[in-house]
């Protein structure tokens, strides 16, 4: 059983774990790195081009003027002249449930499969 699985599982108040030295540098070299790969992608906003979001949601572009009217999905930005989607905006939509996708969204990193 790896850790996350122990940690996340519903009777995690009443677990102890035991762990060899090796385990745990390694759970904190994964750790240490997820949370840089966090830092930069918060310091460095991503964007989605309108092409790319119309693929990730499969839909149209009368569908995705229609959900931005509704405020479904946040307003693009314009940069240098190109309309673009903030990623985190759109992640967030994403997990309120307020688009539907016929992808999967995977809430542990945040990635489109």
């Amino acid at each position: 059983m790896d850790l996350h699985t122990i940690l996340y599982s519903p009777n995690a108040a009443n677990i102890q774990v035991v762990i060899n030295a090796e385990e745990l540098r390694k759970c904190f070299e994964k750790f240490t790195d997820w949370g840089m790969k966090r830092i930069k992608e918060r310091d460095e906003p991503t964007y989605y081009s309108r092409e790319e979001l119309l693929q990730l949601l499969h839909c149209s572009d009368p569908t995705l003027l229609r959900y931005r009217r509704k405020g479904i999905i946040p307003e693009p930005v314009t940069i240098e002249g190109r309309v673009l989607y903030d990623k985190a905006k759109v992640r967030e939509a994403m997990l309120s449930g307020n688009i539907r996708l016929k992808r999967r969204y995977n809430h542990k990193t945040g990635d489109i499969e």
